[in-house]
């Protein structure tokens, strides 16, 4: 989470307030619809965005401000993000808003990164929660009450946070090479800002960035998904036309990057098991016709399998992984790649190997066929995106910031007019080793220095001014998320190897379609000790068939804008589809060519070993990697040829490092198969046409081994407490669980699940352990608690989390124990259950509104034969609890006695 900051003082708060009751208040002006965006336009300089889509049944209102970490001064790093904390506090009209949103029982989130901040709220679509939400931001806007004392209790969580990122290498080291790279632009500057000026900053200081930023002129208020497009322009009105228009000018900042005049290096030296090189360069801003064809060389220089980096650097082993990053912002940015390093690999001579394949980059040969996939990719993305509103809604915030909504328009028109001139333009433009960070300066002749082009408002909006966009697509459909229409929708089928499926009649945004396929496998004796050959096998399937290379198989789903992704969890396979309906079929083909015909090359196997053992060793000191594993090493110790069998980290690298090709083959060829499963189409499709597709990719693929459930032992956890030591980390984590026996069948299941709720998951952070630890006490900056309740078998479990400085280690334990013991002791009090009763109740209907959750809950009855109808009856009970019946639950199945709990990090640190 990203964040920000601002204020109002108490005495400025009265008189604008007083001020707004003069004000006429009129009705949002209509600017323009582009492409389903419908803009409108306030007086006092606000903007606002529409966008409907009925096929929704959740809607999200969105509002972002025109201010990040890149409009901080001297002293105020951090400031921003420090504000985003503050801001979900309270007002002087609302009060509590984190109260409120947790009753609501909505998803909600503020972030902060250079150029904006946002805050967002996802509800179920009704007219109650779109008034609420627009006066609640209205209210938050001006009202924002930001007291030191929140302050004193709230920065110990951001820097906290500051913390956990302090404890990924990767992201340190983006840090430390963009504040390299960066000499004057605040683009040098981390979001999360600096540990000491958070610390520091006093509530008055915040008051004035508030002040300053937080204005009607400033902000653009977007509403996305199912609602009233007439009420809500009537609630904008209500509560936003009347706030005045500042009388400040706020003038932008106006720091130009010089051109960097020699390759920089940064070394940092930090504890820890990973090894990284990263290399970036001063780019364009996303304003810049110049970004897409960046984008565009991002992707045929790192792509898996086909980029000239990945090609050169990956499949020869140098390196086993690359990523590639280029920030959507305002100013001129830049673009960056990660490599990671194998850990038996010298990190002075691979450095040398990235920068020999770094500087190829302005002079490789570059082909058509390189741009057609690259721009099948990045065309695929805008789609994915566009076509899912809540996500769309949230994405225009990156965008919004950088100058325009218009101009994400812009970049999809630019990434479709892309020519291989563009790619070669940019590519021998940007890439000079003297435009690169690694810290000498070299005297040379004729040099020729990278300046990007700078982007002013008047540009912007003369490159903005007059977009009209594409034709408007049809509108989706409107889908009522209830069980009862689901049940409507829903026709359920069965293959001819016994393969169980349900189809859902859902039109989804741009006709998408989305499919979840669970197919359980194997037995005991035949998965004994095959966990990681099972987890490398599932990796491998897109890896190559006898039909088509690995690099063919992902051009081929780019092209049709689709994806296939493949993951083994325990005894199932799971394959998750997102396609279109014009695609499905031939996605289908795709997918069954997958499980017909994969053939998992030598070559791929290796790759992914070292890209996956890598991953794992830079997770031997991670203190939440460590303490998941550990924790469930404890508590349940399973021989180790169990398919439950927890494998240390190390373990892991090492049985990952011995599976053969062989033994891939042989768990696909042998394991593997469909004739047990289930699966959930999701979508406007014909059903014909999705049963035939079924039947052909699924219908003949059966399993040799016998499918038998093996069923998890219930093992008693010991009361225990046990340190594991990460030197040098930042942040520490603990986790703890406690066993007992229940199923989703069971009679206490509704009142155990509400009482979780109330200890420690339920709500937005206000349930009492995120009260205490980060509300009260501000020693966590993440903290919470959960269940682990299964269908089929009675082997349960109770667990508990928490993310801290290693210092307050004693202090978080105590807190956790403490609030656990009350809630024990002395129960829940009526108020609490009437709360959360509610809180969970429009949770569940905001959760009904998810496509996903519908695929799975369909999936669910299909394999283990339970209603849908019990969705509602599991809700209802809880609507009719008793608070002496969720206390005896509580204290049924719960005790201190059996708790489990690891802490990890750094406790020798003074």
């Amino acid at each position: 989470m990203k964040k920000i900051l601002s204020r109002l003082s108490v005495i400025g708060a009265v008189i604008l307030s007083n001020f707004t009751f003069g004000q006429k208040a009129e009705a949002p002006q209509f600017i323009g619809n582009i492409e389903g965006v419908k803009e409108y336009s306030l007086t006092n300089g606000m903007k606002i965005l529409l966008i409907p889509d009925g096929s929704q049944s959740n809607m999200i209102v969105n509002i972002v401000y025109k201010v990040g970490s890149k409009d901080e001064g001297y002293g105020e790093k951090g400031m921003a993000h420090l504000l985003e904390h503050m801001l979900f506090k309270s007002t002087k009209n609302l009060g509590d808003i984190k109260k409120q949103l947790s009753d609501k029982g909505g998803a909600a989130n503020g972030t902060t990164y250079y150029d904006r901040t946002n805050y967002f709220e996802i509800f179920p679509s009704n007219d109650e929660n779109l008034k609420w939400a627009i006066n609640m931001e209205a209210d938050r806007m001006i009202n924002a009450t930001i007291l030191q004392s929140d302050l004193d209790k709230e920065f110990s969580v951001v820097r906290n946070e500051f913390e956990i990122g302090e404890n990924q290498p990767s992201g340190v080291l983006m840090d430390k090479v963009f504040s390299t790279a960066y000499m004057w632009h605040n683009y040098g500057n981390s979001t999360i800002g600096s540990k000491e000026d958070i610390e520091r900053v006093k509530a008055n200081t915040l008051r004035k960035f508030y002040e300053k930023y937080y204005q009607p002129d400033n902000a653009v208020l977007l509403i996305g998904g199912k609602f009233d497009e007439n009420n809500a322009l009537k609630y904008v009105t209500e509560y936003f036309a009347n706030l005045p228009k500042p009388t400040r000018e706020l003038g932008g900042t106006y720091t130009v990057e010089p051109p960097q005049d020699g390759e920089k290096t940064i070394v940092l030296n930090r504890a820890g098991e990973s090894k990284l090189v990263a290399a970036a360069y001063h780019t364009a801003a996303y304003a810049d016709k110049d970004y897409a064809a960046l984008a565009a060389l991002s992707e045929i220089l790192s792509a898996n399998p086909s980029g000239y980096l990945y090609k050169n650097l990956v499949e020869t082993q140098k390196v086993s992984n690359i990523w590639a990053y280029s920030p959507e912002v305002r100013d001129p940015g830049m673009m960056y790649f990660n490599f990671d390093v194998p850990k038996d690999k010298d990190l002075n001579v691979t450095e040398n190997l990235v920068k020999t394949e770094l500087d190829k980059i302005a002079t490789n040969n570059y082909t058509q066929e390189d741009l057609t996939r690259a721009k099948s990719k990045l065309l695929k993305q805008i789609a994915d995106r566009k076509n899912n509103t809540i996500d769309y809604t949230i994405s225009l915030t990156e965008i919004i910031g950088a100058g325009n909504y218009k101009l994400g328009f812009l970049y999809r028109d630019h990434v479709e007019k892309l020519t291989l001139a563009d790619i070669k333009n940019v590519a021998q433009k940007y890439f000079k080793s003297n435009n690169r960070t690694i810290g000498l300066f070299l005297p040379t002749a004729n040099e020729m220095r990278v300046k990007p082009s700078e982007f002013l408002p008047s540009q912007i909006a003369s490159i903005t001014s007059g977009y009209k966009g594409k034709d408007l697509e049809k509108e989706a459909t409107p889908f009522e998320a209830t069980i009862a229409n689901l049940k409507k929708n829903l026709s359920e089928g069965l293959l001819l190897n016994g393969m169980k499926y349900g189809l859902i009649n859902k039109e989804v945004k741009g006709e998408k379609i989305m499919a979840t396929f669970k197919l359980p496998f194997g037995n005991e004796k035949d998965l004994a000790g095959k966990n990681s050959i099972a987890n490398l096998t599932a990796e491998l399937l897109k890896a190559g068939t006898k039909t088509k290379t690995k690099e063919q198989i992902q051009d081929k789903l780019d092209q049709l804008k689709s994806s296939i992704d493949t993951r083994i969890n325990g005894q199932n396979l799971f394959i998750t589809i997102e396609t279109y309906k014009n695609s499905y079929e031939e996605v289908m083909d795709v997918l069954k060519d997958l499980l017909s015909n994969s053939t998992f090359p030598q070559n791929e196997l290796t790759k992914t070993v070292a890209e996956y053992t890598t991953t794992l060793e830079g997770q031997l000191k991670d203190p939440q990697a460590l303490a998941q594993n550990e924790l469930q090493r404890l508590a349940m110790p399973y021989p180790k040829e169990s398919i439950f069998y927890k494998a240390s980290l190390q373990e892991e690298i090492d049985d990952a490092k011995k599976v053969t090709r062989e033994q891939i083959l042989n768990f696909y060829t042998n394991i593997l198969g469909a004739n047990n499963g289930v699966g959930t189409v999701l979508g406007n499709l014909d059903p014909k046409i999705a049963k035939t597709s079924l039947e052909n990719t699924f219908g003949k693929w059966n399993a040799k081994s016998n499918y038998t459930v093996i069923n998890p032992t219930y093992f008693e956890t010991k009361k225990m407490d046990k340190n594991f030591l990460t030197p040098d980390k930042e942040n520490a984590m603990a986790l703890g669980t406690a066993s007992f026996r229940m199923d989703q069948k069971s009679a206490d299941y509704p009142s155990f699940l509400l009482a979780n709720e109330i200890l420690g998951s339920g709500g937005f952070l206000s349930a009492r352990l995120p009260m205490r630890l980060r509300e009260k006490e501000g020693i966590s900056y993440g903290v919470g608690s959960f269940i682990n309740i299964p269908v089929s078998n009675d082997v349960a479990s109770w667990g508990f989390y928490a993310l801290f400085n290693p210092l307050k280690r004693d202090a978080v334990d105590s807190a956790i124990k403490d609030e656990v013991s009350k809630a024990l002791k002395d129960g829940f009090t009526a108020e609490e259950v009437a709360t959360n009763k509610k809180s969970y109740s429009n949770f569940q209907k905001t959760m009904l509104g998810m496509d996903q959750t519908l695929i799975n809950l369909v999936n669910k009855k299909l394999q283990y034969g339970i209603s849908l109808d019990e969705y509602d009856a599991i809700n209802a009970k809880i609507e009719n609890l008793k608070v002496e019946e969720i206390n005896t639950a509580l204290r049924k199945y719960l005790t201190l006695d059996h708790l489990t709990s690891v802490y990890a990090g750094d406790f020798n640190k003074k």
